[in-house]
């Protein structure tokens, strides 16, 4: 963040702060580009085993270019599936509906 996008006072106004952010990390950690607006889905707060407190918060984005290289130590693969297809693989509780949940949103 050393680009504010507005100065206001004496305050620095960064607009866009956590969609740049989410850019800059799915490049990062999955070497995917993605493009245009991205929608909001959920959030969740929690606190790991360490104590740490996690605010976790969920966009949908539109894939604009780039090959799945997933972080080394973060994940072993990835497939990508529809909602029919997500059927066919063993899943955390609820992400089935997640998905589909996220389809819906650009369906529309």
């Amino acid at each position: 963040m050393n680009k504010p996008s507005r100065i206001n006072n004496w305050v620095l106004d960064f607009e866009n702060a956590v969609e740049d952010l989410l850019k800059r990390e799915v490049k990062e950690e999955a070497g995917l580009e993605i493009e245009g607006q991205m929608q909001y889905v959920n959030s969740m707060a929690f606190v790991r085993p360490d104590e740490t407190p996690v605010v976790f918060i969920k966009f949908a984005a539109k894939y604009k270019s780039g090959e799945v290289k997933p972080e080394p130590g973060s994940f072993t693969d990835f497939i990508w599936v529809n909602t029919e297809e997500v059927k066919n693989y063993p899943c955390i509780k609820g992400i089935p509906e997640k998905i589909k949940k996220t389809i819906a949103i650009f369906s529309n």
